[in-house]
């Protein structure tokens, strides 16, 4: 089947339409939770969702339940939900389960799967033959700024296209920063119904770029107790665990994209259009990027990813993921 866009397939769900097999494939993550959300809440309704919807990881045992829980009728309910992430990371082996059991679906169970893989052409042939595929790519431009109006809306706030102009340049395109902005932003407006230039300016404050490039300047120069000081004062200020993470994680892909510009003799007023951020932003990016080397950039972004992973499939405590990211970056080896 062709990849279909969300309001496509929420259209098909709002017309009963409930499809065995669904793959959200693309690097972003935080579409993937919110696709997931919105189709497993139109799927169940009114349904006992905690006995009707599960969520696995993609590995060898897990796909093994999955597909038993998915095989399993729904209680007291029409259809239920099984949800699979990381697919990408299971082998041809236990990817033909998969395709055995799509073979003969249940027509009760909603399969939702996930893949890091960035183009659906890399997913195994079957797959685009027989799910709905949903791309969850990183969003640029009027993507971007439909999906914060969409956002805002869904907040019962309207925003101005000045505000969604400065939003999107103050926080790139980092969904999960811009969540926590839309709803700092909303509960600043209040009754207010519109939120305007002014607020975005208010609310979103240069002091969190000042802490990112301190925190990058001391994970740089390998000064891990001013990294974890500055770890600290975000996280009493109110920024989720998560954000900061993702903070972290953009950072490391702008030294990384700034390294490669370099490399490619690219002056600051160039990279600045290339990669859409004020001068002054850059200037301090070239700055730091002089701390690292592009294998040391590679090796950073992999430890992040791997917090990342620890975040969503662990027990531990967020800031002690944090605290252990950070010793982790600022080791030597």
């Amino acid at each position: 089947m062709p990849c279909l866009p969300i309001a496509q397939v929420m259209r098909r769900l709002a017309q009963g339409q409930v499809d065995p097999l669904y793959v959200l494939f693309g690097e972003e993550t935080y579409l993937v939770r919110e696709y997931t959300a919105m189709l497993s809440e139109r799927i169940l309704a009114a349904a006992l969702r905690d006995f009707n919807y599960d969520i696995l990881h993609g590995e060898s045992e897990a796909l093994a339940e999955a597909l038993s829980i998915a095989r399993t009728l729904p209680m007291m309910a029409t259809h239920r939900v099984v949800v699979l992430h990381g697919i990408h990371h299971l082998g041809k082996a236990h990817l033909y389960q998969l395709e055995q059991y799509i073979e003969q679906p249940s027509e009760t169970t909603a399969l939702i799967c996930s893949s890091s893989e960035s183009d659906s052409s890399k997913l195994p042939a079957w797959l685009n033959q027989k799910a709905i595929t949903i791309a969850c790519l990183r969003l640029q431009g009027t993507q971007l700024h439909e999906w914060i109006v969409r956002t805002v809306t869904r907040c019962n706030h309207r925003i101005t296209n000045a505000a969604v102009q400065l939003l999107a340049q103050e926080q790139e395109n980092d969904l999960q920063i811009l969540r926590c902005e839309i709803d700092k932003l909303c509960t600043y407006a209040g009754e207010r119904e519109e939120i305007s230039h002014t607020d975005v300016q208010e609310v979103c404050e240069a002091s969190r770029h000042l802490s990112l490039f301190t925190l990058s300047d001391a994970i740089g120069t390998r000064q891990i107790p001013q990294a974890l000081t500055v770890v600290e004062r975000l996280l009493h200020q109110g920024e989720p665990p998560l954000v900061i993470l993702g903070m972290i994680i953009r950072q490391l892909r702008l030294l990384w994209s700034v390294k490669q510009l370099l490399q490619q003799q690219h002056d600051l007023s160039r990279i600045a259009r290339t990669l859409g951020l004020p001068q002054y932003v850059c200037r301090q990016l070239m700055s730091q990027s002089r701390y690292f080397s592009t294998v040391r950039l590679r090796q950073l972004y992999e430890v992040a990813i791997e917090a990342d992973l620890a975040f969503k499939t662990s027990n531990k405590a967020p800031r002690a993921i944090l605290e252990g990211l950070i010793l982790a970056l600022c080791a030597r080896n």
